[in-house]
């Protein structure tokens, strides 16, 4: 039968083994702050570029603020963005800034979109006049490298189509 190193450890020793992995466990929970307040993303930007195919690329600008007293890395990020009710953009970047404590920071990503939803992305906005403008929702996943450190935010609005006809 297999016996694992910490069943070989005497009574009085096993008891202070398992106080000292109590003391960790309690330490660490003890760090992780209750009062954290999820930070917020924004976008800040969003704008049609030159595109070699016949699929459009944009540029997104997304504002991430950390309203908490300690920096916030960013290892990654996921997400997508719904125009007009259907999800034309999804992406992912890695290597990102580190938002300063009390801070923000702005990220620039480029997306493109699928050629069928191009398509029908631009036969809408070709359809409509340049003061209308068009429903988003923007959807993003923040990876800071920690455990819990998870976060899913969303924000949506609208965006003008006045600024995409040049």
């Amino acid at each position: 039968m297999k016996t694992f190193p910490y069943a070989r450890i005497g009574g009085r020793s096993r008891r202070w083994f398992l106080a000292g992995m109590a003391a960790v466990l309690v330490a660490g929970c003890a760090s992780l702050r209750s009062d954290y307040e999820p930070p917020a993303v924004m976008l800040d930007s969003f704008r049609l570029l030159p595109s070699e195919g016949l699929a459009p690329r944009f540029a997104l600008g997304l504002r991430v603020v950390n309203p908490n007293p300690a920096p916030l890395p960013l290892t990654g990020l996921s997400y997508d963005v719904a125009l007009a009710g259907q999800r034309l953009i999804t992406g992912v970047a890695r290597d990102l800034k580190t938002v300063p404590a009390f801070g923000e920071s702005t990220v620039e990503l480029q997306a493109g979109v699928d050629l069928i939803s191009g398509v029908l992305l631009f036969q809408q906005i070709l359809a409509t006049s340049p003061s209308d403008e068009i429903d988003y929702r923007l959807r993003a996943r923040l990876s800071t490298g920690g455990l819990t450190r998870l976060l899913t935010l969303e924000e949506s609005g609208t965006l003008s189509l006045a600024n995409w006809r040049r």
